[in-house]
């Protein structure tokens, strides 16, 4: 077979793989054997032939939903996609509508915070192609989780984006929380973490999702809080957590359980961050979003058709009780 036909034939796979099969790109180079850049490339070219084009009409109520939140919250844009039937394929859609959207943010000489989860993996993996920003640097918004899926780690979040628009990334050297006061001090004045926080600190860009207080929620699964830590939190008043750090349904930051200390920033330093992306999605994370817009954390908003109609009801019956 002649290099070009092999060319065709491995995009043409590529593009049904991913588009059609709604594989990710990881799988798509497992399944052909190659490397995720390749299939990154394989999928760019397939946009670039016309092998592949994607149109997405937006119905007059969307588009009306979109502009009442961002006039109700005071957000600069809002960004709805469907509302899917699971979970996995909820978190794809807000990932490739995130994506799009942090490429249009994306500036020079800047530097972009990221923080962690599968939503935002999503997001990285939809980043197609490369795009260089020069002068752009990224860094992880939170410490490590030690046991959380292969991928969705702060870290590894932000060096997937880093790579995609060439902006070297740099960690968090520590824990998400530690126990007692005294290891956190201890942390937080090392140097190198403390020039990382810094560069979080003095980010343009930050992309965050939020996290729940149910059962199924990833801090709870991965045993960062513990059953005695999460009933503190609820007679705190948490309804949900921007980059670990919880707030309650005004989007106040609560006070936390002596056994929880966050390395990180603080929550006023996120909102000090002039861009603030918000992607996140599903019923189960719908109060924690509305918070996060009453405590003015996100300029942005990318979420689900059920949610926003959610946060539009719960906002008029506000205005309505007052």
């Amino acid at each position: 077979m002649k290099d070009l036909d092999k060319k065709s034939t491995d995009t043409a796979r590529a593009a049904w793989l991913y588009y059609i099969e709604e594989f990710t790109q990881s799988q798509v180079a497992d399944k052909l054997g190659v490397s995720r850049s390749t299939v990154i490339r394989l999928l760019q070219r397939a946009r670039e032939t016309g092998l592949v084009t994607i149109s997405l009409g937006v119905s007059q109520e969307t588009f009306e939903l979109e502009r009442d939140l961002e006039r109700i919250f005071g957000l600069q844009t809002v960004r709805i996609v469907p509302e899917a039937e699971d979970g996995e394929t909820q978190r794809r859609w807000l990932g490739q509508a995130a994506a799009g959207t942090l490429q249009e943010m994306a500036r020079k000489d800047s530097i972009l915070a990221v923080s962690w989860g599968r939503t935002l993996r999503a997001m990285a993996d939809s980043l197609q192609g490369e795009v260089t920003v020069p002068g752009m640097k990224t860094v992880a918004l939170i410490g490590g989780l030690h046991n959380a899926d292969r991928g969705t780690n702060p870290y590894e979040v932000a060096e997937i984006v880093g790579q995609f628009f060439k902006a070297p990334a740099r960690a968090l050297y520590a824990p998400v929380y530690v126990r007692n006061a005294e290891t956190a001090a201890g942390l937080i004045s090392d140097t190198g973490l403390n020039e990382a926080l810094d560069m979080a600190r003095r980010a343009s860009l930050v992309v965050f999702s939020v996290g729940s207080l149910s059962e199924k929620a990833t801090m709870l699964q991965l045993g960062y809080v513990n059953a005695t830590e999460k009933e503190f939190l609820m007679r705190s008043g948490a309804v949900g957590d921007i980059a670990c750090r919880w707030i309650d349904a005004n989007g106040a930051p609560v006070e936390l359980p002596p056994t929880i200390h966050p390395i990180g920033i603080s929550l006023n330093d996120i909102k000090r961050i002039p861009e603030r992306l918000l992607v996140a999605g599903g019923a189960s994370k719908a109060q924690a979003i509305l918070a996060s817009l009453k405590g003015g954390y996100a300029t942005h908003l990318i979420t689900d058709e059920a949610v926003a109609a959610t946060l539009l009801a719960e906002a008029r019956d506000h205005v309505d009780a007052n």
